[in-house]
């Protein structure tokens, strides 16, 4: 045998060694990559923990009462900005989880909120993590620092620009119990403030009509000449009062909404107001108040329409339901 018969031959015996080596490569089976929520979101044992399982299935929420420290903080991409939080005493840190008691009553209003909407509507929402503890970020800035003409309730958590996503349900603790009221506006609130921003969901349009009503009158559209006079009309600072008669007349169902939006600013929060208002009050006690003042009931028709088209709620089939929903 020649030189060159010996050398085809090795190259075709190291042709079926490479060939072997690759079919026994594509063979094997890919080390494991986890790619769910940190931390992993297990079906029970508890009942708690078996709402948050269904939430993560259902909805893709990642809803945890069990994290604590530096935990609680942790997003997808690092850690929540903790900056905006100086106001907090000493004593909120580190963080502490929730109580399993409480934490139970509300996930299963939370549940019930979510269950009781368009599926898709609220698989879409930028809500995706949500952490339960003790301590009340949002609630406790506003009434230490903006008093009396702070919303009467305000969502509990809230999402902005350094941690979009992230909700904190605060004040789940057994020594304070469930809070029926502060929870359903809160829940109502939160969602629907988020699920129709333009900032957060692309697919919302700004309700610019519904803006264009209260033109003029939102505060920081007032001449500067004219808000010192307006700030004294909507409370009475001895006494903290709020004057409801003169926020209506101008097409407003809270404080909050007059004080810090603009028709440029964030239009969808005034009508979130207006979608709360609906949700957490039956219509015959909204009734007088439609029928006094005609921009609050432009705004309302206004929300009603917006809410049909664009998120498939009838505002006022959901406020049926949720009016007499019960906390455990």
């Amino acid at each position: 045998v020649n030189m060159k018969t010996i050398y085809r031959i090795l190259v075709v015996i190291g042709l079926l060694v490479v060939i072997a080596a690759c079919n026994d490569e594509s063979r094997l089976s890919p080390e494991f990559e986890y790619t769910g929520p940190i931390p992993e979101i297990a079906d029970g044992p508890s009942e708690a923990q078996k709402i948050c399982y269904d939430l993560y299935q259902k909805y893709d929420h990642n809803v945890y009462y069990t994290l604590s420290g530096d935990e609680a903080l942790r997003t997808n991409v690092g850690q929540t900005q903790i900056n905006m939080l100086y106001y907090l005493p000493e004593s909120a840190w580190p963080l502490e989880a929730a109580d399993e008691v409480t934490a139970e009553s509300f996930l299963k209003l939370l549940k019930s909120f979510y269950d009781a909407l368009p599926e898709e509507i609220v698989k879409t929402t930028v809500i995706k993590r949500q952490v339960l503890l003790k301590v009340n970020f949002w609630f406790d800035m506003l009434l230490n620092y903006y008093g009396v003409w702070a919303p009467e309730f305000m969502s509990m958590g809230f999402t902005d620009e350094a941690q979009q996503g992230i909700v904190y349900w605060g004040e789940i603790d057994d020594n304070i119990g469930p809070q029926p009221e502060l929870w359903k506006y809160s829940i109502v609130n939160s969602f629907f403030l988020t699920r129709t921003s333009t900032y957060f969901a692309r697919d919302m349009v700004a309700p610019l009509d519904f803006a264009q009503v209260s033109a003029g009158k939102y505060l920081g559209e007032m001449p500067e000449s004219e808000q010192a006079e307006a700030m004294d009309n909507v409370v009475d600072w001895m006494t903290g009062e709020l004057n409801m008669d003169y926020l209506r007349s101008l097409g407003f169902v809270e404080p909050y909404a007059f004080l810090m939006i603009t028709r440029e600013y964030m239009p969808n929060e005034d009508m979130a107001t207006y979608a709360t208002w609906i949700a957490c009050h039956p219509l015959e006690e909204r009734q007088e108040v439609l029928n006094t003042y005609p921009l609050v009931k432009r705004k309302y028709d206004l929300t009603l329409k917006y809410y049909k088209e664009n998120l498939k709620i009838d505002l006022e089939e959901f406020s049926k339901f949720w009016v007499n929903v019960t906390v455990e």
